[in-house]
């Protein structure tokens, strides 16, 4: 059993300076860059020490250099700084991190006053934040840019290898129309190289890597063309960071972190949302200051049902009327997924109906104007096609069913800061945690977001923030397991 008192000591630089560190917050999350925010005397000193000289009514000035200074830095996301944290509690025990190469995101000052001392607000962010700058073209291709695309994107393996491609293709391989000035080329010149590298901070982890390309072939190729059009930089503000995050939300995929690519280190991690890994974070009573108790679940639903793929092959025939399309397939009932633990006679929950994601709408129908000549996997024949794409849709429904099941039942537990459990085990988002009292489990939850927080004013704590949370490892309906520990991503199998 760990203490429930800790004391923190830090060091810190950013943009050259030295910082008198008064407190921090420390917040990590899924989907978001790691940041942390340093609150600091606003002095050159690089200690705690009173400024010089030491006057009774202050002068603006003295307080205003350092902010100045750093503000100017933050500007370009081009300034780094390094922050050292070392943790002790009154037992003995230590735990330390280091944040070296963070960039120098931001800068703050509070409002001076005679009888108030103003503090420095200093924000760094781990290097994946440089995604944000660069993203979008400002150029005007030529036709031949979606049979270069279709080349270039077909043989890709997962996520990261596509945008790797696409970025590659826009640099090099496609032709664009002249703009006015250079400065449009220039920067589509930056896409995916050196610093603005997806690679660069992040690594691809699990299933098949090609959203619905299990079955590999024909229609895996055409998948990974389609998610290449996905992730083909628009005109306009957008950048690859929210490309990213926005993909994410089409593809079914999370940013997260573990033992091997997390805030301490260069990258993070590109995964298939799976929010019932099997625990790896221990969180116990003994050392936690308060914690919620999950409530009841919002938003219960049992199953998933899919809407038909665009117009053309699902549209109903009356009589002789067939929208003068002679290719016109029958129409195909939606699909639905259930797990077996449902009682369909008690009717368990809602049915959420959705629509079939967009990429597969345009995989399958990239050369299929009026819905002929649609290939999935390895055959034209309208039967075995039908039943190809039903398969593909029960696996996107049953993944859609097992990210959105009880993601809505929330749970929090605070603590004495540490940035390791008890078992040694880093307390990091995109993971699974047990909560135990007296050996017993009490509750599971997916980590979404995890803040370490420190103040010379009192108080070092470390608040989890957790999601589908659960009594037990599995998701359970009715006492039969709906959704066991461990499953992965069905749309990435």
């Amino acid at each position: 059993m760990r203490t429930r008192v800790v004391t923190a000591s830090v060091k810190a630089s950013a943009g050259g300076q030295r910082l008198a560190v008064n407190g921090f917050t420390l917040t990590l999350g899924v989907n978001s860059i790691p940041s942390i925010e340093l609150q600091c005397a606003p002095s050159k000193t690089g200690n705690n020490t009173p400024l010089k000289p030491n006057v009774k009514r202050p002068r603006i000035s003295d307080f205003s250099d350092l902010y100045r200074d750093l503000a100017v830095k933050a500007q370009g996301l081009n300034e780094t700084g390094q922050v050292t944290i070392d943790v002790k509690d009154d037992l003995g025990n230590t735990d330390s991190i280091i944040l070296k190469g963070w960039i120098l995101a931001g800068v703050g000052l509070s409002s001076v006053s005679a009888s108030a001392a103003p503090y420095l607000s200093v924000i760094l962010q781990h290097p994946i934040c440089k995604l944000t700058k660069v993203g979008s073209i400002y150029e005007t291709p030529k036709s031949t840019i979606n049979e270069k695309l279709n080349e270039a994107t077909k043989s890709c393996g997962d996520f990261l290898e596509i945008v790797k491609e696409v970025y590659k293709c826009v640099r090099e391989d496609v032709e664009f129309w002249p703009p006015p000035n250079e400065y449009p080329t220039k920067f589509r010149e930056q896409l995916g190289v050196g610093e603005f590298d997806p690679d660069k901070y992040l690594e691809f982890k699990g299933g098949n890597g090609i959203f619905l390309g299990g079955g590999g072939g024909s229609a895996k190729e055409r998948l990974a063309q389609a998610i290449g059009r996905l992730a083909l930089p628009g005109s306009g503000g957008s950048s690859t960071w929210d490309m990213l995050v926005g993909s994410s939300g089409t593809l079914l995929l999370s940013i997260t972190q573990d033992e091997s690519n997390n805030y301490t280190k260069d990258k993070l991690v590109i995964e298939p949302t799976q929010p019932w890994k099997s625990a790896s974070i221990n969180l116990y009573d003994e050392e936690c200051f308060w914690t919620e108790i999950p409530g009841m679940d919002p938003f219960r639903i049992t199953g998933v049902m899919c809407r038909k793929l665009g117009p053309y092959n699902s549209n109903i025939s009356l009589g002789l009327l067939r929208n003068g399309n002679d290719n016109q397939k029958d129409p195909v009932a939606e699909v639905m997924y259930v797990p077996d633990a449902v009682d369909t006679s008690k009717a368990d929950g809602r049915i959420m109906k959705t629509s079939a994601p967009a990429v597969l709408d345009s995989a399958f129908r990239r050369d299929a104007t009026y819905g002929n000549a649609i290939s999935l996997g390895s055959t034209d024949m309208q039967k075995e096609a039908a039943d190809n794409y039903n398969e593909v849709i029960e696996k996107y429904c049953k993944a859609v069913y097992e990210i959105t099941a009880a993601s809505m039942i929330h749970a929090k537990a605070q603590m004495a800061m540490w940035f390791t459990d008890m078992d040694g085990n880093l307390i990091l988002p995109g993971n699974t945690c047990c909560f135990k009292s007296e050996g017993k489990d009490i509750y599971y939850g997916y980590a979404r977001q995890v803040v370490h927080h420190m103040s010379t004013s009192g108080g070092c704590s470390t608040t989890v923030a957790m999601s589908y949370v659960r009594p037990e490892e599995s998701f359970k309906i009715g006492g039969s397991v709906a959704i066991a520990a461990g499953s992965k991503n069905a749309a990435y199998e």
